[in-house]
């Protein structure tokens, strides 16, 4: 990266107007906001530049990056829309119909001007489908000073600055993944006249900027009534007061149409209320109830029923209705999923509390939409529901071994998921779709895989269990006296994993090679949201299930092995791991495999390179190895 002799990093900003002088601003303080408002850092008064329309960032690492900010009209870069690009040598770019060039080093813009690179104009019949902006880790601006030109070698240049405030900007809408300040908050009048929001409809309460605060700290409207709800400035949807006071997980669940995962979803939810505070010391509640009604509802249903003999069923997740917001976003009606949010704390005998509280108190977010969502056609730019997944920590793709023709024709079982005539259906094509949609919308290189751990849940275990050559211990969890809670086993869960991994190579090869193609840490678990076989209704033909046969089975595990990651509960020292008679093994390292010659087998194991530092078991046999640490 060029920078001045100061030290300091910079980059410039050449924008390019049809019948104007090219204007250079010199970047020196980020982030810096790009737009068409007088507020931003740099102002392009241009009908196509969105009021926000970018954020030139400086990442953790000191390279910079522009990002796009839910423009109307987008970012160009070699003829394709992205959300991000970083800043290396000279970047010649579109924002709208506006030409720009960015570069580390003023030099570089003393070559001839570059050709305008063609990119599609905003439509009289719509803008085009705009891609959600990526987290912003930077502190907030305060409003920007005056700027001045200068004559800088002929050319005029403006120094760009401003205050840096102590705080992140760091407040995410859950709704449409906007980032703000704090003080851009909107509050929500209470009093019964004001109403009429021109985002959210004629019958919403009214959405304001706060000029008169109670002593409580709540908005006054301009009837005089204490409002203490907030809203996103972007949608104009409630935020709870809790997310923003804590920062969110975003995580997405993903799966073919009645693949189970309203199912799976629900089952997790209760377990990991109880096993949370149970074994880790972590409270684990509903950020709000209002948000949260239909998964709680989905509770009562399954696990709080009065009438437990009776045969019960989750309705299907529609493609509109209940489960989606309708705004009124850059003069279109757009859909939004809601998000179930969960507030995640340790408690207060967790032996590490005040060291941990404030780095593991979190809002957890989680998506779920219908199947027929991911399916190849479905995603348009009024029906954003699915990128959720661009800012996702996470994600949970569940794969249905009941809907893929291979596995049923191995399957031994009277499950009426595998009666003939089923639906039956191509996973792999929903897999290719996320990633595609995720590549899309972020700007992601083709070859390019994501930092993300990639969870792939084999659903309906009590169906496919004989399958596995393995048996699974109920909870891969143990107390630990000295931390006085449990830790987890993550050498268990991956070896599981791995097994599944096995399987699913000689299965359905196409799901591990789709799935591993996307994301470098890839886990295999398996997990069973009701724990036995649905039944038919002799009067309606429908399928349900008996609450009282619910035993739910390793539904927890996916979450906890995120939160292990995260840092949010321990891991089993590998010390204490179970004893077992080990074979020393020969590895060998190639891109992202590692050959394992395993004594006995002439072909070696190939193992991706996420399972380095564990304990494997050599599938099909008996011989148990432990794989080197990876080299950093």
């Amino acid at each position: 990266m060029t920078t001045p002799t100061s030290g300091k990093t910079q980059c410039f900003l050449r924008v390019r107007q049809a019948e104007a002088e090219p204007v250079i601003y010199r970047v020196e303080d980020f982030p810096c906001r790009v737009g068409r408002s007088d507020e931003n850092d740099i102002t392009i008064a241009e009908a196509s530049i969105s009021t926000l329309h970018a954020v030139i960032l400086k990442l953790p690492d000191g390279r910079l990056q522009l990002e796009d900010q839910w423009s109307t009209n987008g970012i160009y870069f070699n003829q394709r829309r992205v959300t991000q690009i970083l800043l290396e040598g000279l970047k010649d770019i579109v924002l709208g119909r506006v030409r720009v060039d960015l570069a580390l080093d003023e030099d570089l813009f003393d070559d001839p001007l570059p050709a305008v690179p063609s990119a599609p104009k905003p439509t009289e019949s719509g803008p085009h489908p705009a891609p959600k902006s990526v987290a912003l880790k930077t502190p907030p601006r305060k409003p920007r000073s005056g700027a001045r030109r200068s004559a800088d070698k002929g050319r005029g240049k403006v120094p760009v600055s401003a205050e840096l405030g102590g705080k992140r900007r760091g407040i995410v809408c859950p709704h449409c993944w906007h980032r703000f300040d704090v003080e851009e908050f909107l509050f929500i009048a209470r009093h019964q006249n004001l109403v009429g929001d021109p985002v959210l409809g004629t019958d919403a309460p009214q959405r304001f900027l706060p000029s008169r605060f109670t002593a409580e700290g709540n908005a006054v409207d301009s009837a005089g009534m204490s409002c203490p709800d907030m809203a996103c400035p972007r949608c104009h949807l409630r935020i709870p007061q809790a997310a923003s006071e804590m920062p969110p997980l975003f995580l997405s669940i993903v799966g073919a149409t009645a693949s189970g995962k309203s199912y799976f979803l629900t089952s997790m939810i209760w377990d990991l209320r109880n096993t949370l505070p149970k074994n880790f010391a972590i409270c684990f509640t509903d950020t709000d109830a209002v948000n949260n009604q239909i998964v709680n509802d989905f509770e009562e249903t399954i696990f709080l029923s009065s009438r437990s003999d009776d045969l019960v069923a989750l309705r299907k997740t529609e493609l509109q209705g209940e489960l989606y917001n309708q705004v009124l976003l850059d003069s279109m009606l757009i859909n939004l999923p809601k998000p179930f949010m969960f507030t995640m704390t340790p408690a207060e005998h967790h032996t590490e509390y005040e060291e941990v509280r404030e780095r593991m108190s979190r809002t957890l977010v989680l998506y779920d939409n219908a199947g027929e969502h991911f399916e190849p056609g479905m995603d348009s730019v009024d029906n954003p529901t699915t990128q959720h997944l661009l800012h996702s920590d996470t994600i949970f793709f569940l794969f249905d071994p009941t809907k893929d023709v291979r596995f049923r024709a191995r399957i031994d079982s009277t499950d009426p998921q595998l009666a003939e005539g089923s639906r039956v259906q191509r996973q792999e094509i929903i897999l290719t779709e996320m990633i595609n949609r995720i590549k899309k919308y972020s700007g992601m290189r083709s070859g390019a895989k994501t930092a993300k751990t990639l969870v792939l849940i084999i659903a309906k275990f009590d169906v496919w269990a004989q399958m596995l050559d393995q048996e699974l211990e109920p909870e891969p969890w143990a107390w630990d006296t000295k931390m006085n809670t449990c830790v987890l086993d993550v050498d268990s869960i991956k070896n599981i994993s791995f097994q599944i991994r096995t399987l699913l190579e000689d299965v359905c090869p196409e799901i591990v090679s789709t799935a591993e193609s996307f994301a470098g840490d890839v886990l295999y678990i398996p997990n069973s949201a009701l724990g036995h076989s649905p039944e038919v209704s002799d009067d309606t033909g429908m399928v349900g299930i008996r609450p009282r046969d619910v035993a739910p089975f390793w539904v927890a595990v996916p979450m906890l092995y995120f939160f292990q990651e995260r840092g949010f509960i321990p891991s089993l020292a590998r010390n204490k791991r179970q004893k077992r008679k080990m074979v020393q093994v020969s590895c060998k390292l190639s891109g992202d495999v590692v050959f394992v010659t395993v004594p006995g087998r002439l072909k070696p194991l190939q193992v991706p390179v996420s399972y380095m530092g564990t304990r494997l078991r050599c599938p099909g046999t008996d011989l148990w190895f432990d794989l080197p640490n990876r080299r950093r």
